[in-house]
């Protein structure tokens, strides 16, 4: 098989963790929607995150050479062949997403125009969760402060589109109950645990991840 390397385009933005050189951090295997695979290294490490929203990646055929771009809507799947051992690989997919979490004033926040590059996290029978890094801001006084910061998905079986249920920005949040009712409202037996206190604001902060495999578990196809 010829190996491409894969060039992420200038949208196609990171924040780096480590500085690292290491070849292997920038290898992947690339799935397209067609289901052609193509192997080849990025120039986003592994060591870095990607910045939400990502529409589209470059293909060249040579490291830092002239380069294809392939769409979102192209593109299926990325990995990392690097962290395939890890206990959780670094799996980027093209998914169609909310472009918010919902609210008292949007319930039902509209997706993206585009599909977007998110990292997978977790991938049951009934359900996939995702995270992305976004950027939020602080305005104090005449000045502006850009935080980054994820933004967690769930994507239920049949589902076309993820739908966002929780953004890690700092404070104190009064209405904590609230929201996760809110954002858990298609899992009834979630929102019963809210109820009951079996799940709690400070611990589900700490680890939105948390509710995947109970998504997963309490899942229920609709009629």
């Amino acid at each position: 098989m010829n190996k491409l390397i894969l060039i992420l385009s200038l949208l196609f933005m990171a924040l780096p963790t480590t500085a690292r050189n290491n070849p292997d951090d920038y290898k992947v295997t690339c799935t397209l929607t067609d289901g052609t695979v193509i192997e080849g290294y990025t120039s986003i490490p592994s060591t870095s995150h990607l910045i939400s929203p990502v529409y589209d990646i470059k293909i060249s055929d040579t490291y830092k050479g002239k380069a294809r771009k392939y769409t979102s809507e192209e593109v299926k799947r990325i990995v990392y062949t690097s962290t395939l051992n890890d206990s959780l690989p670094l799996i980027y997919e093209s998914v169609k997403a909310q472009n918010s979490i919902p609210n008292l004033f949007s319930k039902d926040p509209k997706p993206f125009k585009k599909p977007v590059f998110l990292q997978l996290i977790y991938e049951g029978k009934n359900v996939k969760g995702y995270k992305t890094l976004t950027t939020d801001y602080t305005v104090n006084n005449n000045s502006t402060k850009v935080n980054y910061v994820w933004r967690y998905y769930y994507l239920k079986k049949g589902d076309e589109i993820a739908k966002a249920y929780w953004l890690g920005i700092k404070g104190i949040f009064l209405v904590m109950k609230k929201a996760m009712k809110l954002y858990f409202k298609e899992f009834p037996k979630l929102v019963e645990m809210v109820d009951k206190k079996e799940i709690k604001g400070k611990q589900f902060r700490k680890n939105p991840a948390m509710v995947l495999p109970l998504m997963d578990k309490f899942y229920v196809p609709e009629k």
